[in-house]
């Protein structure tokens, strides 16, 4: 009977740890994976506040592209935001993509408050089914993802990011 249950206990540990390595193991496929698809501006489909589709071709060619996704209660996304409208005039030659998934008319106060809106340069999109997070892999609040001009991924940062400090990526990233 002892022999028994030693035989059960171990059978137990290794089906514990193959499930266990099973699932690191998958989970580090789908890192990499994720990482591979976000080399590159992934495809997407978003609404912007007038509740058209915003999609890949409505970017603008050969400029450095910048997505934020955000919340509007967030602190953290408010500073960035923030920080961001104090210096817009340096982001001339960028293309910022504020996403959320909250209502529009919740994004639109956003921007409003930022004086975000109806500049040449931003664009805030509303993410109706939730897609972003699993596109961009954007598990935090605020999550940026800063783009060079032929599309190439240059940082993916979760968490707040000042304008300085983007700006100063983007300026790196020219070389």
């Amino acid at each position: 009977m002892r022999r028994f249950c030693k035989i059960i206990v171990i059978a137990f540990v290794l089906i514990v740890l193959g499930y266990l390595g099973y699932s690191i193991l998958t989970k580090m496929q789908y890192k990499n994976e994720v990482a591979k698809t976000l080399q590159n501006i992934p495809e997407f489909s978003f609404k912007t506040l007038e509740n058209t589709n915003f999609t890949n071709a409505n970017l603008k060619p050969n400029v450095a592209t910048i997505f934020i996704y955000f919340n509007s209660e967030c602190d953290y996304c408010q500073h960035e935001a923030q920080s961001i409208s104090d210096s817009i005039k340096e982001f001339k030659d960028v293309q910022l993509l504020f996403v959320s998934t909250e209502p529009i008319e919740t994004i639109k106060t956003f921007a409003k408050t930022y004086k975000l809106i109806n500049l040449q340069n931003t664009t805030f999109l509303y993410d109706s089914a939730h897609n972003f997070s699993n596109r961009f892999d954007a598990n935090s609040i605020p999550f940026i993802l800063i783009y060079n001009k032929d599309q190439e991924l240059v940082k993916k940062h979760k968490g707040q990011l000042k304008a300085e400090a983007i700006l100063s990526t983007l300026i790196t990233s020219k070389h």
